[in-house]
């Protein structure tokens, strides 16, 4: 008898525990079915290259791929983008990613890489290897914009750089050449008010309690490495996007400098 009540404790601990963490449970089984066939299909593996881009505290247990078919008619460029990303990790009291939370030190916060293939050009750069800083920007208004806070049910997104500073010759994924970008980005957070399901929930998870204004307008740190690889025909551009640069930074040094770009074996 006693053994039987314990099984049947341990079953509903079970159950109970599968319940409760039902959210990113659900979000780690969709994701990485989801995100492994778009790897199969992304231009990674199209032009014989694979990157390397570990997790870390505080983020989503692992990096995903998203293939953007739609920034080719969204750019005016003939160009294919897959996007690898990742973001603000689930928080086990409410359940959800922590890219909801205003108070959080990952608020809409994202990292990870565009890498661009662009028919008859080389995306992000002029014909002299200078950088095209309006072509850097349309990847990540693309990204933020379309992919994130207009999925989120967001109308009529604001997307703002300032304050830019660039530095070329930079050392990053073990190779040389590439150009560092730090700005300030005006953008929707984001932070709203569950009004009916929609489909990113599945991944993040359904955003949580009271917001006085959806989307509230707010200040992003974003920081990009671009880099042409002549080898793949291909740009690779390493992003961030952060509430502050204390997050950027760490992010920086702990996770995205560990990246790795080589051909597939």
């Amino acid at each position: 008898m006693k053994k039987k009540l314990i099984k049947l404790i341990s079953f509903v601990l079970i159950i109970a525990a599968l319940f409760y963490f039902f959210y990113p449970l659900r979000s780690l089984a969709v994701m990485g079915i989801y995100s492994a066939q778009h790897e199969k299909e992304s231009v990674m593996r199209q032009n014989g290259f694979e990157i390397d881009m570990p997790s870390g505290r505080g983020w989503y247990p692992f990096v995903m791929t998203f293939n953007a078919d739609g920034f080719k008619r969204f750019s005016g460029l003939d160009a294919k983008m897959s996007i690898m990303y990742n973001f603000g990790a689930f928080d086990l009291s409410t359940r959800t990613s922590s890219i909801y939370d205003t108070d959080s030190e990952y608020y809409s916060s994202f990292y990870g890489a565009y890498v661009i293939e662009e028919n008859g050009g080389v995306f992000g750069f002029d014909e002299n290897g200078w950088l095209d800083m309006d072509e850097v920007s349309l990847a990540v208004k693309y990204d933020y914009t379309k992919l994130v806070i207009e999925d989120f049910g967001c109308e009529k997104p604001v997307f703002g750089i300032d304050d830019t500073a660039i530095e070329e010759g930079i050392t990053f994924a073990q190779t040389d050449g590439w150009t560092r970008i730090d700005a300030v980005l005006n953008v929707n957070g984001c932070a709203h008010g569950y009004d009916g399901y929609k489909t990113p929930y599945l991944q993040y998870g359904r955003p949580f309690g009271e917001v006085e204004t959806d989307f509230e307008e707010t200040q992003l740190f974003g920081r990009v490495y671009a880099k042409y690889f002549e080898e793949y025909g291909c740009t690779v551009m390493a992003y961030i996007i952060a509430p502050n640069t204390d997050t950027l930074e760490n992010c920086d040094i702990e996770i995205l400098s560990e990246t790795t770009i080589a051909p597939i074996s």
